[in-house]
């Protein structure tokens, strides 16, 4: 699996088994379209189909340029150079009309432009007091937690909750794989890394995230097989790590 924005990544997602607006936080788009797309890029996005991904968020905001959450995405996902340009052009946008979820993450974005480091710890407090039954902002407060405010404990309460909440989320095991890892607790986190693999068998991450477990803890030869079915369903670079763990095993 991927790092950071692999794993924020992991942020937005794998929605077959879950009503979309009982999900997703409220917008104020009215761009039935637009919203469609976003939540088609959340998928993508939290499946680590980046180009995909973003190519669904360029069709969100094209039906809907002034669509404030889909720029959320957008400074999100963008990339450490271009972020400057994305957060001055969200701000640009009208806030007389946001959601509440809209207006605490323009509150953040705000903090965000004024410090690059800026950690949300209390904006995502505040997300999930508005939304304790959203899953979404439950699973934005755990990526959050973890990946900006490097709180692998915060992060790991909040993802445990949404697995409560919404236990069919596949990428959510993913985010407890790697917490669990970082906690050094394996046990957990092969049965969460195994949970994604099982809710998601079509997803190559999921193979490629059990691959670096196994990795991780020198099982080359259960890392080699798990490489190799995300290669298998065509994942870059999967068979190069797949070579990597049998040169390991000699």
């Amino acid at each position: 699996m991927k790092t950071l924005i692999a794993l924020f990544a992991l942020l937005f997602g794998c929605i077959t088994t879950i009503v979309a607006q009982d999900f997703y936080l409220p917008v104020s788009s009215k761009s039935k379209a637009a919203i469609a797309a976003l939540h088609r890029a959340s998928e993508l996005y939290a499946n680590v189909h980046f180009k995909d991904a973003k190519a669904e968020l360029d069709k969100a905001l094209a039906e809907d340029s002034n669509f404030f959450m889909a720029h959320v995405y957008a400074v999100q996902y963008g990339s450490k150079a271009d972020r400057p340009a994305l957060i001055e052009k969200t701000l640009a946008l009208d806030t007389k009309k946001l959601t509440k979820a809209e207006q605490i993450m323009h509150d953040f974005i705000v903090n965000w432009q004024k410090d690059p480091n800026y950690k949300p710890v209390e904006d995502m407090k505040a997300l999930v007091a508005a939304y304790p039954k959203t899953p979404q902002a439950l699973e934005w407060a755990s990526l959050h937690s973890f990946y900006t405010n490097k709180d692998a404990d915060a992060g790991l309460d909040y993802a445990q909750k949404l697995a409560k909440l919404s236990p069919k989320y596949a990428p959510n095991y993913n985010t407890l794989g790697y917490m669990y890892v970082q906690k050094k607790d394996m046990e957990n986190a092969k049965a969460a890394l195994e949970k994604y693999v099982e809710l998601a068998p079509n997803e190559p991450n999921a193979y490629d995230s059990l691959a670096e477990f196994y990795m991780t803890n020198k099982d080359y030869a259960k890392s080699a097989e798990y490489y190799d079915k995300a290669a298998a369903m065509g994942l870059p670079d999967a068979k190069e790590r797949a070579d990597k763990a049998r040169a390991m095993m000699k």
